[in-house]
């Protein structure tokens, strides 16, 4: 059936965290969001666009938090809660994350910052269809970078991601742009890339046949943000630009980011 494919839409959805910017020692940094994704389509080993089969949905409820360990490490945290549908329904928490940032260097307008997370499954089944995830422990790490000044900011890195027991890694790398249009309101821009390297033995990971786990894709975000005292709030659109082995999908986010 070809609706199968779908899971290869889970990861195209997320907006970029892991700033090259530590939190001061003691405070915290925590964004709640809210993604809708959708696709009808999606793109084959060799970028020919085919039907999947159905109407693919992805709703996502996600919390991220930041905390200032010392004024050279911060901990981070992600916590997605995911409801997906395409002919059937699955719904619960999608994989953790736990990670650390370590600052390298920082001055008055620049910063750089090594990046190291932990991916952990919440024991969902891999027999479901559509499933929350892959299943499997996994860990991730990279280079941080980022500018600021009165303009705005631009933060970037070069992260790899790899999944224990499963047969592609990923490289990971993004650039984010905050552009101030005024001293409350900001254009947000962001591009990242996912691209699965193919790397080990082929593995078929619980009943989902058609689950590729070498996909390539680049995709942005854009939208507006509000900028107040402490906090801020944001929403815009996400598209898909190129992809292999995904969805051809789009979607929106709304979401919080709140400092103390």
């Amino acid at each position: 059936m070809r609706y199968k494919i779908v899971g290869s839409l889970l990861l195209t959805v997320n907006l970029v965290y892991g700033s090259a910017w530590v939190q001061q020692k003691g405070k915290f940094f925590i964004s709640p969001s809210f993604y809708y994704y959708n696709a009808s389509n999606y793109y084959d080993k060799k970028g020919n666009k085919k039907p999947i089969g159905c109407d693919f949905e992805k709703r996502e409820f996600q919390l991220y938090g930041e905390y200032g360990l010392t004024s050279k490490e911060t901990l981070t945290f992600k916590v997605p809660y995911q409801s997906l549908k395409c002919v059937n329904s699955t719904e619960g928490f999608s994989d953790i994350e736990i990670g650390v940032i370590r600052n390298l260097r920082r001055d008055a307008n620049s910063s750089l910052s090594l990046y190291g997370n932990l991916i952990v499954p919440t024991g969902y089944s891999i027999k479901e269809n559509p499933r929350l995830g892959y299943g499997r422990f996994g860990i991730e790490g990279g280079l941080l970078y980022g500018l600021s000044d009165r303009w705005g900011y631009l933060d970037s890195g070069l992260l790899y991601r790899y999944y224990f027991g499963y047969p592609s890694s990923q490289l990971r790398p993004y650039v984010s742009i905050g552009y101030n249009i005024t001293k409350e309101v900001q254009l947000y821009m962001s591009l990242d890339a996912q691209i699965g390297l193919g790397d080990g033995n082929k593995k078929v990971v619980g009943n989902n046949i058609f689950l590729e786990p070498d996909y390539k894709l680049v995709q942005i975000y854009v939208g507006p943000r509000l900028m107040l005292k402490g906090f801020s709030l944001g929403a815009g659109y996400q598209r898909l630009i190129w992809g292999r082995n995904t969805g051809d999908g789009q979607g929106f986010y709304v979401n919080g980011w709140f400092s103390f």
